[in-house]
């Protein structure tokens, strides 16, 4: 037989095995460094994007059809002989040269060593790649690059003297030095001496225009004034410490390179192409919480300007849906972030001139549509894994609408409370203590259920326990595209609606009290979720015999059982959840959103998940590092030894 034929090359599948992606971003310009072991495709490659255009994998800017990254590799010319990376011979790290966050590539070529160092510049369209040959005295050394633009996005391509261009899309333009000189798509540079065997040269990329030369100079200026005010983890001698300090860095530099300088961002790079305004308001927080206030405001802006209406409804999946369609979470996350906000900054300017649109998005809970008058709790036929009534989520009140409508109702108080809004202020907080009393102690609709947290209750006041899918013809095309008749909740058989990692949440934020018998009889029935039908590792987001995908591991929902089992002091398992996230995200210091084999189409292909980043950032400072405000002073209460932080707050 033939070999199997692909329509596109290899490096367009995002989780190909032994692969890594390590981010850079300026909120003008996305890059992933692609480290692959995997023969099938290209060792060291370049993705190269703009935050605002979401896009598949294979609609970067540098990526070919038929020739996938290869061409965005270089080649080292020594004495004639031409030299790559190769798979056997590579090593890729996130670095930092003063100050300045960088992802530093190691080769070979002959008996000379390469170092290939990527950065980028806060509000830059450009990225710059520097590259060191060391061992090449008295050798003829020469750097040879392509530009190779996406055909499909790109139509016209010329040459300068030292730079190459390609059109149609957008512009991109790829420019060497020093001694650069170019024929038809190639460049070719003769690198500088800069110590004995030591020689450097510089490829500057640039999309939209290489607006005169770049200014080194500058570009580092202004990226290590950026990071200098973010919050850092110290790393101990001990191993543990420097890996969460590390994967701490990645995951602040993942935030900063997926967020557009309008605060927009794909949920899942290369995955959804569409914005969810709970997952902004979990990186607003996160963002917060690594000391970049001001891209956390932009996100924030954003979501009260772009992912939010007049109605007070909040984005999902790019449009408003409303109804009993309604994710109730998101809008008590966008109420709980907007504190943070004024928590840790100081900044009350955010919250004054959006106001009206803050209001808006409280009082949506208060409908009665979703406001149960005599319960006090939240009504809807969703659930946080935008599970709906189609997928077998009847009508009734949902652990995370709860959990995050307390919480939510009781930041905007605070907030009305700092604005003098005394009226929203009474009617917030009441509406916050009554969901609060009804979740614990409600006689028929309470979320506490045989001495533990459930997961949802049905308007009766039945605990709602299997999902009953229903094929309707209304809903027929909706399972079509999104209920593969391979996945667990096709199947027949009873489909569990316990247990779900959600049922954490009230320990996490402190509804319940996490060392209660309550929390350890939910815990202990969560735990099940743990390698429940795969090796490894790693949580489930719920029983596998609900599950819509693919059954596999999740990195958010192993970041909130760690949150969970650290607040209620059972560190073991705490730190294994940890341990097995900073596994997962290797050396680019990433996560896919989920592990497992997703039937691509009609399901997207998995993607690096943004939030994953976000929540591992809460994780270190709020459950780790025992980060919390107390009032309007920054205090810790480390659960573990040997980790330390600096953390900005206020004006500090």
């Amino acid at each position: 037989m033939g070999k199997e034929f692909h329509l596109l090359h290899s490096d367009s599948q995002t989780n190909l095995p032994a692969t890594e992606y390590f981010f850079l971003g300026s909120g003008k310009i996305q890059i992933a460094i692609q480290w692959s072991r995997n023969p099938d495709a290209t060792p060291l490659g370049i993705l190269v994007a703009t935050p605002e255009n979401f896009t598949r994998k294979w609609g970067t800017y540098l990526f070919h059809p038929e020739l996938g990254l290869e061409r965005t590799m270089l080649t080292v010319i020594i004495d004639g002989i031409r030299y790559r990376p190769r798979h056997d011979d590579l090593t890729v790290e996130h670095s930092e040269y003063e100050g300045v966050p960088t992802v530093l590539a190691h080769w070979h070529a002959g008996e000379c060593e390469v170092w290939e160092t990527f950065s980028t510049s806060i509000g830059s369209n450009a990225f710059v790649r520097w590259i060191n040959v060391d061992g090449g005295e008295g050798r003829r050394i020469e750097i040879e690059t392509a530009l190779y633009a996406n055909p499909t996005l790109f139509s016209a391509f010329n040459q300068g003297d030292t730079f190459l261009y390609a059109a149609g899309h957008a512009e991109i333009y790829l420019a060497g030095f020093p001694g650069a000189r170019t024929k038809e798509r190639f460049l070719t540079i003769a690198p500088e001496p800069i110590e004995r065997g030591n020689t450097e040269a510089k490829i500057g990329y640039a999309i939209g225009g290489m607006e005169g030369r770049l200014d080194l100079d500058e570009f580092f200026d202004r990226e290590e004034k950026y990071w200098k005010n973010t919050s850092h983890v110290s790393e101990s001698d001990t191993s543990l410490s420097k890996r969460i300090a590390y994967v701490f860095e990645a995951a602040k530099k993942g935030l900063r390179s997926a967020i557009a300088s309008d605060g927009r961002f794909d949920a899942s790079i290369w995955q959804y192409g569409m914005e969810w305004g709970r997952d902004a308001a979990m990186v607003a927080e996160a963002l917060i919480y690594s000391g970049q206030f001001e891209t956390a405001k932009i996100v924030l802006e954003h979501i009260l300007t772009r992912l939010s209406n007049d109605q007070g409804m909040v984005a999902e999946a790019s449009r408003f849906r409303g109804g009993a369609d309604s994710e109730l979470d998101s809008n008590g996350l966008v109420l709980t972030a907007l504190h943070t906000y004024l928590e840790w900054t100081g900044d009350e300017t955010l919250v004054k001139d959006h106001w009206q649109r803050i209001c808006a998005i409280a009082n949506y809970l208060l409908r009665p549509e979703f406001l149960d008058h005599e319960t006090g709790l939240l009504k809807a036929s969703r659930d946080i894994s935008e599970r709906n009534e189609a997928l077998g989520i009847r009508p009734g009140y949902d652990v995370a609408h709860q959990t995050f409508g307390i919480v939510g109702l009781e930041s905007a108080a605070a907030l009305a409370q700092k604005v003098s809004d005394e009226k929203h202020n009474r009617s917030w907080s009441l509406a916050a203590s009554k969901m609060r009393e009804a979740f614990l102690t409600h006689k028929s609709h309470s979320l506490i259920a045989g001495s533990r947290i459930i997961k949802r209750r049905l308007l009766t006041g039945e605990v709602q326990e299997e999902l009953l899918v229903e094929r309707k013809k209304e809903n027929e095309e909706f399972l079509l595209k999104f209920l593969p008749d391979e996945m667990p909740l096709n199947r027949t058989g009873k489909h569990l609606l316990e247990p779900d990692t959600s049922q954490c949440f009230p320990i996490i934020y402190g509804i319940v009290d996490p060392r209660s018998d309550i929390a350890i009889n939910t815990i202990k029935q969560l735990e099940t979720l743990w390698s429940q039908a795969w090796e490894g590792g790693g949580y489930g987001r719920y029983d596998i015999s609900g599950e819509p995908d693919s059954p596999g591991p999740w990195a958010l929902a192993t970041c909130f059982m760690a949150q969970a089992y650290f607040e209620m002091g059972d560190t073991e398992k705490a730190l294994r959840a940890l341990g097995w996230l900073i596994d997962k995200a290797g050396s680019g210091g990433a996560w896919f959103e989920f592990y497992g084999v997703r039937p691509t189409p009609p399901l997207p292909p998995v993607g690096i998940l943004v939030w994953a980043w976000a929540q591992f950032i809460t994780l270190i400072v709020k459950q780790v590092l025992g980060a919390h405000v107390e009032d309007g002073v920054l205090k810790f209460t480390p659960r573990i030894d040997g980790i330390q932080a600096d953390l900005r707050f206020g004006n500090e």
